[in-house]
């Protein structure tokens, strides 16, 4: 798993640090004058949550490379979902396609969930990890 946990890093890494930069330079031009101080600022919070968690998933990447685990993998995937659902759901749902209210924007606090439960996985794979086999 460690190939697909690096990768995923790589990549949620890549569109982090784009996402960051078309959101300082490229949303003024796309969202109304009117709306922009809650766009920026959802976007800052959407950023924050994706690179962080990013950072989270490249130490489920390395630590999968020497003791991979069920609920190391558990974390990784839900770390992945979390950042999509969430981070997700803010750029695309809530900036770009203005949608604010519907069954649709559920998406984001599915994430946030996703995000909380990735973090007690790795509460588990801590856990569980044997006495003497962590670096």
């Amino acid at each position: 798993m460690f190939r697909i946990w690096i990768t995923l890093t790589g990549l949620l890494g890549a569109i982090g640090v784009g996402v960051a930069a078309w959101s300082s330079h490229g949303l003024p031009s796309f969202v109304p004058a009117d709306q922009l101080p809650i766009a920026i600022e959802r976007a800052r919070a959407a950023n924050l949550h994706h690179m962080l968690h990013t950072v989270a998933l490249f130490g489920v990447a390395l630590w999968s490379r020497h003791n991979p685990s069920l609920f190391l993998n558990l974390a990784g995937s839900l770390f992945v979902l979390g950042i999509a659902g969430f981070s997700g759901g803010i750029y695309l749902l809530r900036i770009i396609a203005g949608i604010h209210e519907g069954p649709l924007i559920n998406i984001v606090p599915f994430g946030g969930f996703c995000l909380i439960f990735g973090w007690l996985a790795l509460i588990v794979a801590g856990w569980r990890e044997r006495r003497g086999d962590f670096y």
